[in-house]
C-alpha cells in the first residue's frame, strides 16, 4: 500500500510540474530536441527525486530500526536485502509515477506553447 502511494504522489508531483514546464519543453522541442531525450530528461528528473527519498527513507529506517529492535521479530534492524528491496520498489514506483506525466509532456504542440506567451 505505501509503494502504491508513493507512485500516486509521485505521478500527482510531476503532473503537476510538467505542465509547468511545457514552455521549456515546446523550446526544446522547436530548437530540435528528441522527443525520446525530453522523456529520457522527465523520467530522470522523477527517479531521481524518488532515489533521495528512499535515500532519506533508508537512513531514517535505520535509524528507527535500532531503536525499534526489540519489536522486531524475524527481522534485523540492519537487514540489507530487506532494505534494498524496499528501495527498488520504490524508486520502480517513482519510475512508474513519472512515466504517464512524461509522455504526457512530449505529446506538446511547441508552435501552440510557444503562442501561449
Amino acid at each position: 500500500m505505501a509503494l502504491l502511494l508513493a507512485g500516486i504522489g509521485i505521478h500527482g508531483l510531476l503532473a503537476f510540474t510538467v505542465p509547468n514546464r511545457s514552455q521549456e519543453i515546446g523550446v526544446r522541442l522547436a530548437l530540435g530536441a528528441q522527443r525520446g531525450d525530453i522523456l529520457g530528461l522527465l523520467l530522470r528528473h522523477g527517479v531521481a527525486l524518488g532515489a533521495l527519498g528512499v535515500v532519506l527513507g533508508l537512513a531514517l529506517a535505520f535509524v528507527a530500526g535500532r531503536g525499534l529492535a526489540a519489536l522486531l521479530t524475524g527481522v534485523s534492524p540492519r537487514d540489507v536485502a530487506t532494505f534494498l528491496t524496499a528501495g527498488g520498489l520504490a524508486v520502480s514506483m517513482a519510475f512508474l509515477g513519472s512515466l504517464l506525466p512524461a509522455l504526457r509532456a512530449i505529446r506538446v504542440d511547441p508552435l501552440r506553447v510557444m503562442r501561449v506567451e
